[in-house]
């Protein structure tokens, strides 16, 4: 099907468009879904998304939430109010913290029948600056931004403080600066993971974070796991705390970090990312995951390679993105109220964390 003069998502909606034309799609019949269509189609589901909203724009299909859509007995064009222009800057659409957040922010805009033009920064903060003066100067209403990692935000987001621009943080706040913003309850969070490990007997617990240190999330989970240690009135390892982790000297950090803590019997890790890479050097320094050591992070896909499932707390993307686009929203519609919104995870218990063995 594919034609080099057309991109996929136009052939896509071409060939839906003729299977309502011939009654391959009946009217009334519901239309695959967008992840089904990726199958047939072997697309991305971004690309499916389009090729089904230009069904919906020329009055073929009709969209009925929680159902699905349904293929409509004679075309008619709708006329789409467009509210606003939402603008999107992302690090990324990596697995497990991104994907589901980035396709919920798609959706929800979509159900305030507005529109979003998003870029990716890749983690890097010039290209998170170019993105944002490039959506400005497209003049969108205003701008969901899920910060680079880094000790400090870009110039161009405190501009964008000074200036009054709507726009709101997701998964990092300004201290100190009158923002909206949204993400997990990290502190409470963290202490829900610790109490955990302490309940398996675990009192020797090392914390692991990854260069730069620190931004707002790991500073928030390093907070958590000071108080959760208050509060079971459990003395903390400072000397077992590796808060400069870097990828390339990570086996050597982990080496030394052990053998001048040799009585830790766990590790939380504030990412899952770096707890792979922490899980990858522990095999090679000879230790057995969880056998030996126990491992706890923040976010996990279902399973890691070789068929191993973090213990980790999962971040509630779908309610974090909800929450961010109804924020703008009221940023847009004139409300410059600072707003800071916190929800909760869930802790998954996976393969990672055993109780203590009693001596």
């Amino acid at each position: 099907m594919k034609n080099g003069t057309k991109p996929m998502y136009q052939q896509i909606s071409d060939d839906l468009k003729r299977q309502i034309a011939t009654g391959e799609l009946a009217v009334g019949a519901k239309l695959p879904t967008e992840m089904e269509l990726t199958k047939v189609y072997q697309v991305s589901r971004i690309t499916t998304k389009r090729a089904v909203e230009i069904l919906a724009e020329d009055g073929l299909i009709i969209r009925r939430p929680g159902r699905g859509s349904f293929v409509l007995g004679e075309p008619q064009k709708h006329e789409r109010k467009q509210t606003a222009m939402f603008g999107a800057v992302v690090a990324g659409i990596a697995a497990p913290f991104g994907q589901c957040l980035i396709e919920t922010l798609s959706e929800e805009v979509w159900e305030r029948e507005g529109s979003l033009l998003l870029l990716q920064s890749h983690g890097k903060p010039d290209l998170e600056a170019d993105a944002i003066l490039k959506l400005k100067q497209l003049d969108v209403d205003g701008l969901l931004i899920w910060p680079s990692a880094g000790e400090y935000l870009g110039a161009e987001i405190l501009q964008l403080i000074v200036d009054r621009y709507p726009f709101v943080l997701i998964d990092r706040q300004v201290k100190g600066m009158e923002t909206k913003s949204v993400g997990t309850n990290n502190v409470k969070m963290t202490k829900e993971a610790l109490a955990y490990l302490f309940s398996q007997g675990h009192r020797d617990i090392g914390f692991v974070s990854m260069e730069p240190s620190f931004n707002s999330s790991v500073e928030e989970r390093l907070e958590g796991f000071i108080e959760s240690h208050a509060d079971q009135g459990i003395a903390i390892q400072r000397e077992a705390w590796l808060v400069d982790a870097k990828a390339d000297l990570l086996h050597e950090q982990l080496a030394d970090l052990l053998q001048r803590n040799p009585t830790l019997t766990a590790l939380f890790v504030t990412e899952y990312e770096l707890a792979v890479r922490v899980w990858e050097s522990l095999q090679r320094l000879g230790y057995r995951v969880p056998t030996d050591i126990s491992l706890i992070c923040f976010d996990s896909p279902e399973e890691l390679a070789g068929g191993v499932c973090f213990t980790h707390v999962k971040q509630d993307e779908v309610a974090i993105a909800k929450e961010a686009v109804a924020l703008l929203k009221r940023a847009i519609e004139g409300d410059a109220k600072p707003e800071r919104v916190l929800l909760d995870g869930e802790l998954v218990l996976g393969d990672t964390v055993v109780a203590v063995r009693k001596q």
